[in-house]
């Protein structure tokens, strides 16, 4: 891949991190938790400032995140019903999936288990 290439490739999973994260109606300390990465970093890639960087931790994350984000809208049909599941309190998860994204473990719980229910559908 030329590093045009990749360059293009890290830009848009910024971009697509921060459309999962408005679509979901996180703010950008929520989703600097979600990114394990400081609040000016969020804003940067908010700006296009700053690009993500294959093989990091944020990179990992933003990637989780917005196969969330796609997971969550083929459940919940639409970006309103995401956001009320996103902040209703699950049995299944034990807490609310807006709270629990926050951590790279939580993240992974809910991404599974929306993984899971789309699988039943």
């Amino acid at each position: 891949m030329k590093s045009g290439e990749s360059g293009t490739a890290n830009a848009v999973l910024g971009k697509a991190f921060i459309r999962a994260g408005e679509g979901l109606s996180l703010d950008d300390n929520e989703l600097s938790a979600v990114l394990g990465e400081q609040f000016s970093t969020v804003l940067r890639l908010r700006l296009g400032h700053e690009l993500l960087q294959p093989g990091t931790e944020a990179w990992g994350r933003a990637l989780l995140f917005v196969e969330l984000y796609q997971s969550l809208l083929a459940v919940a049909g639409n970006e309103q019903n995401a956001k009320v599941w996103l902040s209703s309190k699950n049995r299944g998860l034990s807490g609310r999936p807006r709270d629990l994204i926050a951590c790279r473990t939580g993240l992974e719980q809910v991404v599974k288990y929306l993984a899971a229910t789309r699988s039943l559908i």
